[in-house]
């Protein structure tokens, strides 16, 4: 076993010990680009790329690819879409009249 150990790898090691565990932020990005959506829109519309614009991001202190930025800034704007699609209900369905149903033609011989 070897016990000759540097002062410097004994610091690191002291330093380590003493991590206390960091608090986690779940869902932090994704919340910013939702807060940002509209100035995102934005700056789209004025010719800037998702790479860019995390770009902005990245050196304001908020690490963001732009691929993720794309994928969180689509889905929130998809998100409104995907609730004003109605669904048919049975009860919309039963409303409909015998003369609204397709009718089956029978063949004599």
């Amino acid at each position: 076993m070897d016990t000759d150990v540097s002062p410097m790898e004994l610091a690191l090691q002291k330093r380590l010990e003493k991590l206390q565990p960091k608090a986690k932020t779940s869902g932090f990005l994704r919340g910013v680009i939702v807060r940002q959506s509209v100035r995102i829109d934005a700056a789209l519309a004025n010719g800037y790329s998702y790479d860019e614009i995390a770009e902005i991001f990245t050196e304001q202190g908020i690490k963001c690819k732009g691929s993720t930025l794309q994928k969180y800034h689509l889905q929130e704007k998809n998100k409104g879409k995907e609730l004003a699609i109605p669904s048919l209900t049975e009860k919309k369905l039963s409303t409909q009249t015998k003369a609204d149903l397709p009718t089956k033609k029978t063949h004599s011989k």
